[in-house]
């Protein structure tokens, strides 16, 4: 009899991972709480118009990753130059920040404070206290590796703008991977770009060819359910899951809302998609107060995303820009990553506010937070009042994964209590309490998958 595994959530790493099972003669249910599919990658299509959640694109230096999504679409997919920038004091740096953001593209006066900051630092070195169990903070990391004045006017406003939380309280995890790479090391690959037999340079990686869907990025999670209701497999939208119990006899039982109705349904295995602490409250099973203190302490920041209907076009320099000082930390332009996203002649400028779950600004409507946002893109030259036509709006409670100093230990008691459940796995961002990219979700999920083969 074949093995039938249940999957919760919908999103690029759930679907990769049923896609795969499915290929293999597994029965694949997915339930998902939306009505779209995508999850964080996800697209809100009204009529003619397509804005994601934020600027997605999907790039990768696994060759073998490129190729199985390229096969999604019968390889019509064609590759395009990733463009993003910083903008800082008026001028548009690279990101992620570079040896050459420094030298060449800040002010002079900025660019030489920044080079005798970073100098003081390698002959001062910056030593920090160490405390058990507390991993390495923003600041420490930040001034470690750029020096004193980097970190006062960049870092620092910048994370604090995003996390809504000081960086001393923050793990330097919290830093993207392509960040987190000495200032020094960034010259070496300015002066001598070196490849070795481990792959692209985090640098590199962000020079790689990107690919984006026509219609929004969203097609491409479309096209892996299609792979899986092809094998027979289930996508079921709609569906709240609301509680996990493993059964005497080794079955995995999932109970979920569709359409006020209490439904259930049974499987050899379930991998679980949506956020940790969601899941740790979601067994049907007596949880220790300290498992469930750890859930409290694993926190998500939320995101909202206001799109703005215009006439305009080439607004950004760009695909997308990061900012500093404003109520939004980055914007980005939908017809830079292709012109099927809106009717011709028109275009969507979506602005990205991160903030805490359930907040005013969370709260906030379509024309609340258009006041909250139009001073600064008219200030910055990006949009004026009267050049909007209308607004998208898209929430997404759990978008980031917040990295405080101490979550190491409070994810570790939570991933010890999961494997006392052999049945339960868990995966992606959220799931894993794991910031990632597109591809390494999909790398992920195919291995997950493929322990999972040995198994079942």
């Amino acid at each position: 009899m074949a093995k039938h595994v249940i999957i919760l959530g919908a999103g690029v790493s759930g679907l990769s991972a049923a896609w795969r099972l499915s290929e293999t003669g597994i029965e694949v249910d997915v339930l998902e709480t939306g009505l779209t599919l995508g999850g964080l990658a996800t697209t809100l299509r009204q009529g003619p118009y397509a804005m994601d959640v934020g600027p997605h694109s999907f790039f990768s230096d696994d060759r073998q990753v490129v190729d199985d999504v390229l096969r999604l679409f019968n390889g019509t997919l064609r590759p395009h130059v990733r463009k993003v920038k910083f903008y800082f004091n008026g001028k548009y740096l690279d990101y992620p920040l570079t040896a050459k953001s420094v030298l060449f593209q800040m002010s002079f006066y900025s660019g030489v404070r920044a080079i005798l900051s970073f100098i003081k630092g390698k002959i001062f070195r910056y030593k920090r206290s160490a405390e058990e169990g507390v991993d390495e903070t923003v600041e420490d990391w930040a001034i470690a590796n750029f020096g004193e004045y980097l970190y006062r006017s960049f870092f620092k406003p910048y994370t604090e703008q995003f996390w809504k939380t000081p960086c001393r309280e923050l793990s330097a995890r919290s830093i993207p991977t392509h960040t987190r790479m000495s200032f020094s090391n960034t010259l070496r690959l300015l002066l001598q770009r070196r490849r070795g037999n481990a792959g692209e340079s985090l640098i590199e990686r962000e020079m790689l060819p990107t690919y984006y869907p026509e219609t929004g990025f969203s097609e491409i999670a479309e096209q892996m359910a299609g792979m899986v209701t092809e094998k027979g497999g289930g996508i079921h939208l709609g569906c709240h899951a609301v509680s996990v119990l493993e059964l005497p006899n080794g079955k995995m039982r999932v109970y979920y809302q569709q359409e006020e109705q209490r439904k259930e349904i049974e499987g050899d295995l379930c991998i679980s998609t949506i956020p940790f602490p969601l899941l740790v409250k979601m067994i049907d099973y007596p949880t220790p107060a300290d498992v469930l203190d750890s859930a409290e302490k694993l926190e998500y920041r939320a995101l909202v995303v206001l799109g703005m209907l215009t006439e305009r076009q080439d607004i950004l320099p760009c695909g997308y820009l990061y900012l500093l000082d404003r109520p939004y930390n980055r914007v980005f332009e939908m017809n830079k990553f292709s012109d099927k996203t809106s009717p011709c002649g028109e275009n969507i400028l979506g602005i990205e506010i991160p903030c805490l779950l359930n907040s005013a600004t969370f709260k906030s409507t379509k024309e609340e937070l258009f006041e909250m946002c139009i001073e600064g893109l008219e200030k910055d030259g990006f949009m004026k009042r009267e050049q909007v036509k209308g607004f998208f709006l898209i929430k997404a409670p759990y978008a980031y994964p917040v990295y405080r100093k101490d979550y190491a230990l409070h994810l570790a008691r939570l991933r010890s209590y999961l494997k006392e459940f052999k049945k339960i796995e868990t995966l992606g961002r959220c799931g894993e309490f794991m910031y990632m990219d597109i591809d390494e979700c999909i790398k992920r999920a195919f291995g997950l998958a493929d322990r999972l083969m040995e198994k079942l």
